[in-house]
């Protein structure tokens, strides 16, 4: 088991990170061909280029791991729907934005899913770049700049453009590995009257608000999303850490719960100070909701799944195996050649370089 999840993970690894040159390439082609169409048909192709993509990801992480994939709550009903949304979850793993490419695969909208990121991904070689073109928003930690942010959702307005919107509220990570983090958040609850929540941090506000400011007539509802990973609950009944990206990749986590509560967007307040109160109280919900998987009762835990009515999915093994082969043949030249290395060693370089420099020049946050 250790041999076979080292080996999904080393070669899993090279193969996700090793095709950006020549994503990079198929998308430079969107890109040059689509210039004087409409922005949605670009997105729209974009939206498949990243569709394409992120379903090899999920072969990795998904079909090769055997991951078993729990639904709760409105989740069925809601992704029989093709609906543009904000999707709200806690967050407590690196593997929080592959759950939603595992919801969103499901709800055949995994090509239209745009995160709201910390600043500091734009470091990353080419995807930094991509990920802003896609139509994802990063913010700055303490120097947060609300123009920016409306300039980047206004984008997204566009009636053609699906769009799902995820957001993390708390931030940062709940990770008991981390007690200060925690510490921290119960302090500032009770320096401000709000409830101190037992398994979430404090929501912060501001940027779910200028979303729905924004977006509000664009949005058909709010996916509330919790995340639990099975496992992270020892057999004292103490919470430990979720698994993270090498973990899970290696295969050390069997079985995810994720439950969705569908708000539509008439249920959504407009005003700040009326919309951060709403937040507040969606996360006393998801506190409560949370007990049902981290409790300490472990007759209550291995039960979850028949009290919530639980039901598990699994991908057909087409929707990422064609991924894996598709850039597999495509890396067969790049590799084998001495054309094919030398443009893939260009793309590298210049590409860094030039996508390092256009997100600079842009100040995207």
């Amino acid at each position: 088991m250790t041999i076979i999840g080292g080996a999904r993970y080393a070669f899993g690894s090279a193969m996700m990170i090793g095709v950006a040159p020549e994503y990079l390439a198929i998308w430079l082609v969107w890109r040059g061909a689509s210039l004087v169409l409409p922005s949605w048909i670009y997105q729209w192709g974009d939206d498949k280029l990243y569709s394409l993509y992120q379903r090899l990801v999920l072969f990795f992480f998904e079909t090769c791991t055997n991951l078993e994939v729990v639904l709760y709550g409105d989740a069925v009903e809601a992704l029989k729907k093709r609906e543009s949304v904000l999707y709200l979850a806690n967050h407590q793993s690196t593997v929080d934005w592959l759950v939603a490419d595992m919801v969103s695969v499901r709800g055949g909208s995994l090509g239209h899913l745009r995160y709201v990121m910390k600043n500091t991904l734009q470091l990353i070689p080419l995807y930094g770049h991509y990920f802003y073109t896609h139509g994802c928003i990063y913010v700055r930690r303490g120097k947060f700049n609300q123009g920016k942010m409306v300039e980047a959702l206004d984008y997204l307005k566009h009636p053609k453009i699906p769009t799902w919107l995820v957001i993390f509220p708390e931030g940062t990570r709940y990770y008991p590995g981390n007690p200060s983090v925690i510490r921290k958040s119960e302090e500032y609850a009770r320096d401000h009257n709000l409830p101190v929540l037992k398994h979430h941090l404090v929501p912060k506000t501001r940027g779910t608000w200028l979303v729905t400011k924004q977006l509000h007539d664009k949005l058909d509802a709010v996916y509330d999303v919790s995340v639990f990973y099975e496992g992270t609950v020892n057999e004292q009944g103490i919470r430990g850490n979720a698994p993270q990206l090498i973990g899970f990749l290696m295969g050390k986590c069997k079985k995810v719960h994720i439950h969705i509560r569908r708000i539509p967007m008439s249920e959504v307040p407009r005003e700040e100070e009326k919309l951060g109160e709403w937040m507040i109280k969606l996360y006393q919900d998801k506190d409560e909701l949370a007990e049902n998987f981290f409790t300490s009762d472990s007759e209550k835990r291995n039960t979850v799944e028949e009290r919530l009515n639980g039901q598990k999915t699994s991908l057909k093994l087409w929707s990422t195996l064609s991924s894996f082969l598709f850039f597999s043949v495509l890396t067969v030249p790049f590799i084998c050649t001495k054309l094919g290395r030398q443009m893939y060693l260009q793309l590298l370089f210049y590409g860094s370089l030039g996508s390092y420099g256009w997100l600079a020049i842009r100040n995207v946050c």
